[in-house]
């Protein structure tokens, strides 16, 4: 054998493990986002719960609408990217309007 067929050979062989590694990268960054979502939500939740229990939360819940619809925005963006649907355009368009929106109400001091 020479060295160019042991390197399509070896390609070939470590073609599905390349793959695999790939599939295991996408699952990791899902469950990331996922849990990023999952966390933001569940502050924003008890901040709001707080407030109406009290009057008062602790801290204001924009920065936390800020991070939700930050991560949602850029995810639809991506999947626009990729798929050219219109649907996720103008989901991101949306998004873009609420951080815009959630970016002056924090200068403003909410």
């Amino acid at each position: 054998m020479d060295k160019k067929d042991i390197l399509e050979k070896s390609q070939k062989e470590n073609q599905f493990f390349d793959e695999r590694d790939r599939q295991i990268e996408q699952k990791a960054c899902t469950a990331g986002y996922r849990a990023v979502i999952l966390v933001n939500g569940c502050i924003i939740l008890l901040l709001a719960l707080q407030e109406a229990g009290t009057g008062k939360a602790f801290m204001s819940r924009w920065p936390f609408f800020l991070a939700l619809f930050v991560s949602q925005t850029v995810h639809d963006l991506v999947l626009y990217r990729y798929h050219r649907k219109v649907l996720y355009l103008i989901g991101a368009l949306v998004g873009a309007a609420v951080i815009v929106m959630s970016v002056f109400l924090l200068m403003k001091g909410y």
